[in-house]
């Protein structure tokens, strides 16, 4: 038995891992393959797709001038690349708990700002009750072993500052800060002449530079560690760490079970060809012919070749995954149907009620994005205002729509606009809208200007055929009159108009 490892003897976050299954130590001479099932990215995957498969709507909630200068700005702003970023934060953000949206800007690279989304894990935070007061991010500049150079970079909002530093030190420590001159160019020009402090001039007070966007809260786990640690974002995988083990361990058998049922030949000795002293046997499973020993036959004639195979237990195994699947689905918040874990054919109605679950966690995780969302853009536009010089706009927090995620039933969308239609509570721009909510304006502008145009010169047939036919006329001429083309009328023709109109009446009346 391998000797145990005194880690193994103690509670809090290193016992758990040295008694889950990757932190059980393989025993000496064995070799053990294990598989990982990646599920907490598929979660972390699915979150960002319910949040951002279709970019949000920005709508400016100024009028006048001012607001059609926003709302072009607002419009320009949602692109494929800010669209990649958001999701790229979400997924962030599902698996780390947080992620922190760093307005950054630089006028030789691009003419306008944007959002770069930081990893929760490489940003210190620090909070005034629940509000981000600063955080500090790090990076790696160089480690050369028990050299290693770091970038530390300090927002404050509330000082409209950014501070930066380079610190030399090793594995563990910090070390000392390494004097400016000395710094990476990349480095020094972050700051301003000295290097070290970034002044944001005129930037207001409720704007910021940097915003922290929790996954969820509360966090169970480090409630009790104090007021700095209570604004911590929960994880999607926060308290399923353990189902999502057993799920490898699961796997890892299942895999170990295919291993151990491929086909092995059991032959006697006397079938294997010697390959040289101290190099044993091999059996060559293709030769055609065997020439055993006559000594060595029995009873029942020459030595036999027995193939074994153990048995595959693949539902046993297939059922176990599944179940677990399922649970830590549920304990994330998810319904497996968001998974695509599809019985049987359904409905988008169906898949709509299954998805219920998926459908309350986004609305729970849409609450919390709304308004850094709008943090995010109202910092934003003072920057592009502040310095690149569009001074157009007047910066605002604008109202943040989520589209709906749910694919709708062409058919159940059919008869929802054909009701409302009926009934006249829904114009024609609207009922184009409803059946393509992908569209642009201008397409919908056409498709209602060809409706109308169609409609319009049917009801003016049939307003013909009502006005003009006498008594007695079959139903067989009415259609032909149905189906003869009608000019569309104009104010001038009027006088025409009414001419035919009475040279078609037998009684010249209306």
């Amino acid at each position: 038995m391998p000797t145990p490892r005194p880690g193994q003897f103690r509670g809090g976050l290193l016992g758990s891992i040295e008694h889950s299954f990757w932190g059980d130590p393989v025993p000496p001479g064995e070799k053990r393959n294990r598989t990982h099932v990646p599920l907490g990215g598929d979660i972390a995957q699915t979150s960002a797709s319910l949040l951002f498969s279709n970019p949000p709507e920005l709508k400016t909630t100024l009028d006048g001038a001012q607001g059609k200068a926003n709302q072009a700005w607002l419009d320009a702003l949602i692109d494929d690349g800010f669209h990649a970023r958001l999701l790229e934060a979400a997924e962030m953000c599902a698996a780390l708990g947080a992620v922190f949206l760093r307005i950054v800007w630089d006028t030789s690279v691009s003419d306008r700002p944007w959002i770069q989304p930081v990893p929760a894990d490489v940003g210190v935070p620090r909070f005034a009750y629940d509000r981000l007061q600063s955080v500090t991010f790090w990076r790696v500049l160089s480690d050369q072993g028990t050299d290693v150079v770091r970038h530390l970079e300090m927002h404050v909002p509330q000082q409209n500052r950014i501070i930066h530093g380079v610190y030399q030190g090793d594995q563990s420590d910090l070390g000392e800060i390494v004097p400016t001159y000395d710094w990476p160019a990349e480095v020094r020009q972050l700051g301003d002449l000295e290097g070290q402090t970034l002044t944001l001039p005129d930037f207001p007070f409720d704007a910021s530079s940097v915003i922290y966007v929790p996954n969820m809260r509360p966090n169970r786990i480090w409630r009790d560690l104090g007021p700095q640690a209570w604004p911590l974002g929960r994880s999607d995988y926060s308290g399923i760490e353990p189902l999502m083990d057993n799920l490898d361990a699961v796997f890892t058998s299942w895999m170990r079970d295919v291993e151990l049922a491929v086909m092995r030949l059991i032959v006697p000795s006397e079938y294997l060809d010697n390959i040289g002293r101290g190099q044993g046997a091999v059996f060559e499973p293709d030769r055609r012919v065997f020439t055993p020993l006559s000594m060595l036959h029995g009873a029942e004639g020459a030595p036999s070749i027995t193939a074994n195979q153990f048995e595959i237990r693949w539902q046993a195994h297939q059922e176990t995954c599944q179940d677990l699947v399922n649970r830590i689905i549920q304990e994330a918040g998810y319904s497996p149907n968001s998974f695509g874990d599809y019985q049987v054919a359904v409905t988008a109605t169906e898949i709509e009620a299954r998805e219920r679950v998926s459908q309350l966690t986004r609305a729970k995780k849409i609450r919390y994005w709304r308004p850094c969302l709008q943090d995010a853009v109202y910092s934003l536009m003072w920057v592009s205002r502040l310095y690149f010089g569009v001074t157009a706009i007047a910066p605002e927090r604008p109202e943040v729509n989520f589209n709906a995620t749910a694919i709708p039933d062409p058919q159940a969308m059919a008869q929802t606009i054909s009701a409302l239609a009926g009934a006249e509570m829904i114009s024609k721009r609207t009922g184009v809208l409803m059946a393509h909510p992908e569209w642009s304006d201008e397409q919908v502008l056409d498709e209602v200007k060809a409706i109308i145009a169609e409609t319009g010169l049917d009801m003016a047939a049939r307003a013909r055929i009502a006005l003009a036919a006498p008594m007695g006329e079959t139903l067989y001429q009415a259609e032909q009159e149905l189906a003869t083309p009608v000019k569309a009328s104009v104010p001038d023709d009027e006088d025409e108009d009414e001419e035919d109109s009475q040279e078609d009446s037998p009684e010249g009346g209306s």
